[in-house]
């Protein structure tokens, strides 16, 4: 299920439609995304709300982080996740070509953040005392 609420950023290049979203993930991919991953990707490329996706363990969430990246290679991509072992299942299944970096203790040197990397998977600890907190 995605919900959406506004957001401020307007979109730059024309949104792909359903049938071109499902293309270009069979072509790069190899997957053939469900119809509820194709509408998540949608919203997201839309650029005009914020997207809540819930969906159970195992059902695809993973498939709907990439796909966008796959429309916008000058994008940038941070997933916040509970577990290293999560990241680093993420980043090492990507076979698109897109540079992805798992941050986690063992990763987080300087080299890293001199690197450009596409999208970046930060375990939520690690987030937690890497970025400034608002009390």
């Amino acid at each position: 299920m995605a919900t959406t609420s506004p957001n401020r950023v307007h979109p730059s290049t024309p949104v792909p439609s359903i049938s071109d979203i499902r293309k270009c993930a069979e072509e790069i991919l190899k997957l053939r995304p469900c119809l509820w991953q194709l509408k998540v990707v949608e919203a997201l490329l839309k650029r005009d709300q914020d997207v809540l996706c819930i969906a159970g363990t195992g059902m695809g969430k993973t498939l709907t982080f990439w796909m966008p990246l796959l429309f916008r290679p000058d994008g940038i991509q941070i997933i916040v996740t509970p577990l290293n072992m999560l990241g680093k299942q993420n980043t090492s299944s990507i076979k698109a070509g897109i540079k992805a970096i798992a941050i986690n203790s063992d990763t987080a040197t300087p080299l890293s953040f001199q690197v450009s990397y596409v999208s970046t998977i930060v375990c939520r600890v690690m987030a937690y005392h890497t970025v400034p907190h608002r009390p």
